[in-house]
């Protein structure tokens, strides 16, 4: 999964479409990808692809980015995301500000990630000359 830049100046005027929910879906499961390779492997709520502006997405899916996101942080404990949300059918869709809580979690957590990545400390040794004889 390719990192995309979050957009984290979502303002009032702005329309969420299914481009930005495939961002965030696929951001999402990127940072997934860093914390297999840092702790342990984990599970995420499924997040159903969105490929057209006929593809709807529905409160069940922003609960799975949230939940996704906690299930995340339990990892990266250092990070603070803003609360957990909880959304409604037929009620409240994430405003401007909550698409800048969840996009700047994603980059916050991307962040840190990379760094424990990058600073893992390695031990560089060859075996017998690159060839191991049994």
């Amino acid at each position: 999964m390719a990192w995309q830049t979050p957009k984290t100046n979502w303002k009032s005027t702005d329309y969420f479409n299914y481009q930005d929910y495939e961002r965030i879906r696929n951001n999402i499961l990127y940072l997934k990808e860093l914390v297999d390779q840092v702790y342990a492997t984990i599970t995420l709520d499924t997040m159903t692809a969105k490929s057209g502006y006929s593809d709807f997405v529905y409160a069940d899916e922003f609960n799975a980015f949230e939940n996704n996101l906690d299930k995340i942080k339990k990892w990266i404990t250092t990070v603070g995301i803003g609360s957990k949300q909880t959304f409604y059918d037929n009620g409240a869709t994430p405003n401007y500000t909550e698409l800048n809580r969840i996009e700047s979690a994603c980059l916050k957590m991307r962040e840190t990630l990379s760094g424990q990545i990058s600073g893992r400390p390695m031990l560089r040794f060859i075996l017998n000359g690159g060839t191991i004889q049994i």
